[in-house]
C-alpha cells in the first residue's frame, strides 16, 4: 500500500513527481504530499485524490520526494500525510509498509524528549532518525535506525542538503536514471516508464544513498558497497495510458481480447519444466489473495483432472497447511503485482519447508518474480485499475492452459484461445449486448444485496464476480456454489432479490433446476449463459459456449463498471482498496 515517487536532478523535479504519483495513486488515495528543497524544505501535502489537482503551490525546485497514502496509523487527515518533517527541519521522510513495533519505540522516543505532532508510525522513523542525526544523516546511525524496525517497511529521506537516503525491507523501491542523469525512485517500475531508461530494484535490507549524481548502495548488515547494476526499462510494455477510454479499468477489459493470447507467449518452454516439477511432486499448493486467490481455487480444480494431491491454499490462511510442507512439494503461487505481503510471507515459510516455488506474476522485477525458483510472467501488460480484470483472467488462463498441457502434452489449446478472442471482440463490440449489460446494471443498481450461483469452473468465477460487485460497485453481493442452496443459503431470497445463474454446457441442467428453485421463492433470476431459458428473467448471452468461466468474469467487470457509473463512483480507485497490497 502507499507509493513514492521521488526526482533528482530535473528542473521540473516537482511537477515529475506530481505527475509520478498520479501513476501510482492506485496504491493509495487517501491523501498525498510532496516536499521539495533548495538549502531548505519546502512541503506541500493535502488529504484527497491527487488525480484531480492541476498544479502545486510549490515552488519548482531540482529535488523533490512525494508520496500517495493509503492509511493505515492515524486517520485521514492533512497532518498524517507524507512526507513528515524532522522538528529541526533537516529531513522530510516518507514510508511505505508498517512499522509493527512502533509503540515501544514511540515510548522510547517521547521518553527522550520527542514531542509527537501526528497518529502515525511513521513519525517514529522520524523522531529515532533524528534524535541519533543533530544534523546530516550518517550512514551507521541510519542503518542502526532502519535495524531496529519491524515489519515491512521501506523509507526514503531528502535531506535539505539534496541528500537522499532509501532502505528497504519488503516493500518494493525502484532507482531509475535517463541518459541525462536524471535519477528517480518509485514504488512501481511501470509509473517510471515515463521518465527513466534504466532501473535498479533495490533488494531488501539494502540501503541507497544518492549525493550529487553518486549513488551509493550498501548492505545494511556489514555496510558494504554492493555493484549496482542497471537494467533497460522496457517503456513501450510498461505503458502506462488511458488511451481513448474513459477509465482504467474499462480499457483493461477491452484489452483481455489481446492479453489472453500473450499469456502463452512463453508458455512452449515454461511448461515442460513445470510439468517435470509437477510430475515429481508429491502435494502441489496453490496460493493467492483476493482474486488471485479465487484463480488459484479454479487452477485447483483444472489439476486434479491431471493429479489428486492438489490444494488451494488462500495467502492469508497458509498456517493451516504448514505442517505438512516437505522438500517433495511444489506451490504455484499467484499475485498480480508480485509484491502482496500475505503472500510473500507464505512463500517464505514455504521455502524454509523447501518447497518448489513457482510465481506466476504480472509485473517484472516484482518480489515474488525474483525470489521463486521458477517465475512464469503473464506478459499482460500494467494494469492500473484497482479492481483486476485482464491480470485475473490471465492468471485463470495460465491454470486451464497448464492443465490441457499435462493431459496430452502439446499446445493446441493455444488455437482455442484464439478463437475465444476472436469471438470476445466481435462480442464486446455488439451494440445489442452491451446494450443488455447497460439495462441491467441500472437494474442491479438499485438493489442492496445479490446473489451469484456457479457450478465446477464457474464456482470460482461466481466468488469473483461477487467480489467485483463489491469492491467496485459497493453493493453487498454474495458468491455460491449452487450445490449449497438447498442446505441454507436459499433461506438469504425473498422477492425480488436478483440471482445470477452461471450456466455452461456442462452444468445447464443443475444450473437451470437451481433458478427454478430460487424463481419459486420470488427471486429475479439473471441468467449468464449461451441460449436464453424460460427461467431467466433476464438473460446475458455469453461471448462463446467455451471458456463460459473466462465469458461470465468479463460480464461480471462490464456490470459492475456500469453500476459504478451509475452510482457516480469511480471505477478505478474504490473506496478503502490499493492496488498493491504490500501490509498484512
Amino acid at each position: 500500500m502507499c507509493g513514492i515517487y521521488a526526482c533528482i536532478g530535473d528542473i521540473a523535479a516537482n511537477d515529475k513527481v506530481l505527475s509520478g504519483l498520479k501513476r501510482i495513486e492506485y496504491r493509495g488515495y487517501d491523501s498525498w504530499g510532496i516536499a521539495s528543497c533548495d538549502q531548505e524544505i519546502a512541503i506541500e501535502k493535502h488529504v484527497g485524490k491527487i488525480s484531480l489537482v492541476k498544479e502545486l503551490q510549490l515552488i519548482p525546485r531540482t529535488i523533490a520526494i512525494g508520496h500517495t497514502r493509503w492509511a493505515t496509523h492515524g486517520g485521514v487527515t492533512q497532518a498524517n500525510a507524507h512526507p513528515h518533517l524532522a522538528s529541526n527541519g533537516a529531513f522530510a521522510l516518507v514510508q511505505n509498509g508498517v512499522l509493527e513495533n512502533y509503540q515501544e519505540l514511540k515510548k522510547t522516543a517521547t521518553k527522550n524528549g520527542y514531542q509527537f505532532k501526528t497518529q502515525t508510525d511513521t513519525e517514529v522513523i522520524v523522531a529515532l532518525l533524528e534524535q541519533e542525526n543533530a544534523q546530516a544523516i550518517k550512514l551507521k546511525s541510519f542503518a542502526s535506525t532502519m535495524q531496529q524496525m519491524v515489519g515491512r517497511n521501506t523509507i526514503l529521506l531528502l535531506e535539505k542538503s539534496g541528500g537522499i537516503w532509501a532502505y528497504r525491507q519488503g516493500s518494493p523501491l525502484i532507482i531509475g536514471k535517463n541518459q541525462r542523469g536524471t535519477f528517480f525512485f518509485s514504488s512501481d517500475l511501470a509509473s517510471l516508464s515515463h521518465d527513466a531508461d534504466m532501473y535498479y530494484v533495490l533488494e531488501n535490507q539494502e540501503i541507497a544513498h544518492l549525493e550529487g549524481k553518486k549513488l551509493t548502495i550498501y548492505q545494511i548488515e556489514n555496510l558494504s558497497v554492493k555493484t549496482t547494476l542497471f537494467q533497460k526499462l522496457d517503456q513501450e510494455a510498461l505503458a502506462v495510458d488511458k488511451g481513448n477510454f474513459p477509465h482504467f479499468m474499462l480499457k483493461e477489459i477491452y484489452e483481455q481480447t489481446e492479453s489472453l493470447i500473450k499469456v502463452l507467449s512463453e508458455s512452449h518452454n515454461l511448461f515442460k519444466k513445470i510439468a517435470k516439477k509437477i510430475d515429481l511432486a508429491s502435494n502441489i499448493y496453490l496460493v493467492g489473495a483476493g482474486s488471485a486467490s479465487y484463480a488459484a481455487l479454479h487452477t485447483t480444480i483444472e489439476l486434479r483432472k491431471y493429479k489428486q494431491h492438489v490444494f488451494h491454499v488462500p495467502a492469508y490462511d497458509y498456517a493451516d497447511f504448514e505442517n505438512n510442507w516437505n522438500k517433495q512439494d511444489l506451490a504455484i503461487v499467484l499475485s498480480q503485482s508480485g509484491e502482496t505481503a500475505d503472500t510473500i510471507e507464505a512463500v517464505e515459510k514455504m521455502q524454509a519447508k523447501g518447497v518448489f516455488i513457482v510465481s506466476v506474476v504480472n509485473m517484472p522485477s516484482s518480489t515474488l518474480m525474483k525470489n521463486a525458483d521458477l517465475t512464469y510472467p503473464l506478459n499482460v501488460g500494467a494494469e492500473i485499475g484497482v479492481a483486476s480484470t485482464k491480470a485475473l483472467t490471465a492468471h485463470i488462463l495460465f491454470g486451464m492452459a497448464l492443465s490441457d498441457y499435462l493431459l496430452h502434452r502439446n499446445f493446441k489449446f493455444q488455437a482455442s484461445v484464439a478463437a475465444f478472442c476472436d469471438q470476445l471482440k466481435k462480442w464486446l463490440s455488439n451494440p445489442q449486448v452491451m446494450k443488455q449489460i447497460r439495462q441491467t446494471a441500472q437494474t442491479l443498481s438499485t438493489k442492496k444485496d445479490l446473489y451469484i450461483l456457479g457450478r465446477g469452473s464457474n464456482f470460482p468465477s461466481a466468488l469473483e464476480f461477487a467480489l467485483k460487485i463489491k469492491e467496485v460497485s459497493y453493493i453487498h453481493a454474495e458468491g455460491f456454489s449452487a450445490g449449497e442452496l438447498k442446505h441454507g443459503v436459499i433461506a438469504l431470497i425473498e422477492k425480488n432479490t436478483p440471482v445470477i445463474c452461471l450456466v455452461d454446457e456442462q452444468n445447464r441442467q443443475d444450473m437451470l433446476s437451481s433458478a427454478h428453485e430460487v424463481k419459486a421463492r420470488g427471486a429475479q433470476v439473471v441468467g449468464i449463459a449461451t441460449d436464453s431459458e424460460e427461467v431467466f428473467d433476464i438473460h446475458i448471452k455469453l461471448p462463446s459456449k467455451d471458456f463460459s468461466n473466462l465469458g461470465s468474469i468479463i460480464i461480471a467487470q462490464l456490470l459492475t463498471y456500469e453500476i459504478a457509473l451509475l452510482k457516480n463512483l469511480d471505477p478505478d480507485k474504490p473506496r478503502n482498496l490499493a492496488k498493491s497490497v504490500t501490509v498484512k
